[in-house]
């Protein structure tokens, strides 16, 4: 059943080409607080439609449309995940401060980190599925009762094969476009003079602008359609 999620997901985010480029506009510019919000707002509504979605359908992108509520339902993305990570983040943090005993509150963190990310996906999921309602991302008994019926092994590891492949899918995209400016005589690095650092060239820039642009939008629809599937597993 994952395995038919990921297909599922890497063939929808295949499916609306301009949509992709959006989003890989928002992507880029990502770094700006306007498009970040719209950016997030967009991955929710893939969220939402997936959640009323079945496994190998062909459903396709949403449009980009009513940007009112893109734009609301991206600061709503970005409120929920600050929520849920704001004190994992404190406790990690603590381990800058301390000690000896740092590395203790390092793993805490790291480790609460994690699990807040997993729960605030489900938290989105379960707001998407009920009209939106923020309050019901922070119904935890009910978004409990779903990762329990999704089964918590089985959520983690789905979420786990997600990170797997958008890493995988970074790298090889990487070293293909590494070998084909190597060929075509652009070099993506060099030595400086002295020896002391690297040198960018035109070719970590096209790279950088081919990931930024193409493929990391195209991970982000990938993951957000993944989210809504998941949920659908438990609802």
């Amino acid at each position: 059943m994952i395995l038919d999620i990921y297909k599922d997901s890497f063939e929808f985010a295949s499916r609306k080409v301009s949509s992709l480029l959006l989003l890989g506009v928002l992507s880029f510019f990502s770094f700006l607080i306007i498009p970040a919000i719209f950016f997030y707002g967009y991955n929710y509504n893939v969220v939402k439609l997936s959640t009323q979605s079945m496994i190998n359908g062909e459903d396709v992108p949403p449009e980009f449309s009513n940007f009112k509520e893109m734009f609301i339902n991206g600061l709503k993305y970005i409120v929920v995940f600050l929520a849920y990570a704001i004190i994992p983040i404190i406790i990690f943090c603590l381990s800058l401060v301390t000690g000896d005993s740092g590395w203790i509150f390092a793993l805490i963190g790291f480790i609460l980190i994690v699990l807040s990310i997993l729960f605030a996906y489900l938290a989105i999921a379960h707001m998407a599925s009920n009209d939106d309602s923020l309050k019901s991302a922070f119904a935890f008994s009910e978004i409990l009762n779903i990762m329990s019926s999704i089964g918590y092994f089985r959520y983690f590891i789905a979420y786990l094969g997600i990170l797997i492949i958008s890493v995988i899918v970074v790298l090889v995209v990487s070293i293909i476009l590494g070998i084909v400016f190597a060929f075509l005589g652009i070099a993506t690095s060099g030595i400086s003079a002295n020896g002391l650092g690297t040198v960018s060239t035109i070719g970590s820039i096209l790279i950088n602008f081919i990931l930024f642009f193409i493929v990391m939008p195209y991970l982000t629809m990938f993951q957000s359609r993944c989210v809504g599937l998941i949920y659908n597993l438990g609802s």
